[in-house]
C-alpha cells in the first residue's frame, strides 16, 4: 500500500509537471505569434525596456554596416578582416568570426520579424534593415554556398607536382587514397612506386600531401620577408622598373598573404610553380629553391603601378 501511494503521488507530480510546461510553450507560442519579445540575448542594435526591443540608433548603423559590407563583399572572411580593421565588435564585446557573423546576418529581428519555430510574426519591434539590403545580402550567401559545394567537389591541385625531389634526385609523385567519403593525398618517391632495393634508397619516401604543401608556403612566406631576397629581387627588377626602390619591393613582397588567399587552387598552384624551382625532402627536412625570375614577376605584380610619363 506504501508503494501504490507513493507511486500514484508520482505520476500526480509527473502529470503536473508536464501540464506546467505545456502551459508555458503554449504561453511563448502565443506570444511570439503576437510579436512579443520573450527574453533571451539580446541582438546587436537594439536594447530591451519594458519587455520590448528598442532601437539602439548607434548600434543600428554598425548592423546597416555590417550588411552593407556583405552585400558588397565576394567572401565571409573578407568580411570579418573589414571588421576587423574597423574595431567592430559583437554585443558581448568579441571580435566577429565567421560562425557570429553568419548568424547575425541570418537574425529575422532586424527585419522587424519574431520567431518561433522556424515560423516568422510580425514583431512589435521596428526592423533595421529593409527588405531590398537583406534579399540583396541573402542572394550574396546562397552564392557563396554554391562556390563553396563547386570547390569541395574539385580535386585539390598537386602544388608541388614535378618539384619536389627526394636527395637522391629520385622525383616524387602525387597520389592519393580513399576511406570513405575522405580523400588523403600523398607525395610518394619513384623509389618506393618502383620497389627499389632498400640499400639504394635515402630520405622519406612518403609525405603527406597537405603537411607537405602547408611547409613548402610557409618556407616562401620566409624567404619572401628576408633582406637578401628583396635586394635580390631589387636588381631583378631594375631595368624594368626603377621607380621601384629596395624598400618598394620589400613591402611589396609582404603582401603575399593577400594575394594568396585570393587566389583559387588551381590559380594557387601556377604560383607555387612560378616561384618554385625545386624541393628537395631529406631527413634533415625539406629544402626550397625559388626561382628569382618568378619573384620579380610577383613583386612587379604586387608594387604600386608604374607612373606615366606625361
Amino acid at each position: 500500500m506504501g508503494r501504490l501511494t507513493l507511486n500514484i503521488l508520482l505520476s500526480f507530480a509527473q502529470f503536473e509537471r508536464e501540464v506546467i510546461g505545456e502551459r508555458i510553450r503554449d504561453k511563448v507560442a502565443a506570444s511570439r505569434k503576437k510579436g512579443i519579445w520573450m527574453g533571451g540575448p539580446v541582438p546587436l542594435g537594439y536594447n530591451v525596456k519594458d519587455r520590448k526591443l528598442i532601437v539602439d540608433p548607434a548600434e543600428a548603423e554598425t548592423v546597416r554596416t555590417i550588411f552593407t559590407l556583405y552585400a558588397r563583399s565576394s567572401s565571409t572572411a573578407e568580411v570579418i578582416r573589414e571588421l576587423d580593421a574597423r574595431a567592430i565588435l559583437t554585443k558581448t564585446g568579441r571580435p566577429y568570426d565567421k560562425t557570429s557573423l553568419l548568424k547575425t546576418l541570418h537574425n529575422k529581428v532586424y527585419r522587424g520579424l519574431a520567431v518561433h519555430k522556424g515560423t516568422a510574426y510580425p514583431g512589435e519591434h521596428d526592423a533595421i534593415i529593409d527588405v531590398t539590403l537583406w534579399d540583396d545580402v541573402h542572394h550574396v550567401i546562397a552564392n557563396n554556398r554554391v562556390k563553396r559545394v563547386a570547390v569541395a567537389k574539385e580535386p585539390s591541385p598537386a602544388l608541388l607536382r614535378g618539384l619536389i625531389f627526394t636527395e637522391t634526385g629520385v622525383a616524387m609523385t602525387p597520389h592519393h587514397t580513399k576511406k570513405g567519403t575522405r580523400r588523403y593525398r600523398y607525395y610518394v618517391s619513384m623509389d618506393a612506386i618502383k620497389k627499389r632495393p632498400k640499400a639504394e634508397i635515402r630520405g622519406p619516401q612518403r609525405l603527406p600531401g597537405g603537411m607537405v604543401e602547408d611547409a613548402v608556403v610557409g618556407e616562401i612566406r620566409r624567404l619572401l620577408r628576408t633582406p637578401e631576397v628583396a635586394a635580390r629581387v631589387s636588381r631583378t627588377l631594375r631595368k624594368d622598373r626603377p621607380d621601384l626602390g629596395e624598400a618598394d619591393i620589400s613591402a611589396s613582397l609582404t603582401q603575399f598573404d593577400d594575394m594568396w588567399n585570393a587566389l583559387i587552387p588551381a590559380e594557387q598552384a601556377r604560383v607555387v610553380k612560378l616561384l618554385v624551382a625545386r624541393v628537395t625532402a631529406s631527413e634533415a627536412g625539406l629544402a626550397v629553391d625559388l626561382r628569382h625570375e618568378g619573384l620579380g614577376a610577383i613583386a612587379a605584380l604586387m608594387a604600386p603601378a608604374k607612373p606615366e610619363v606625361a
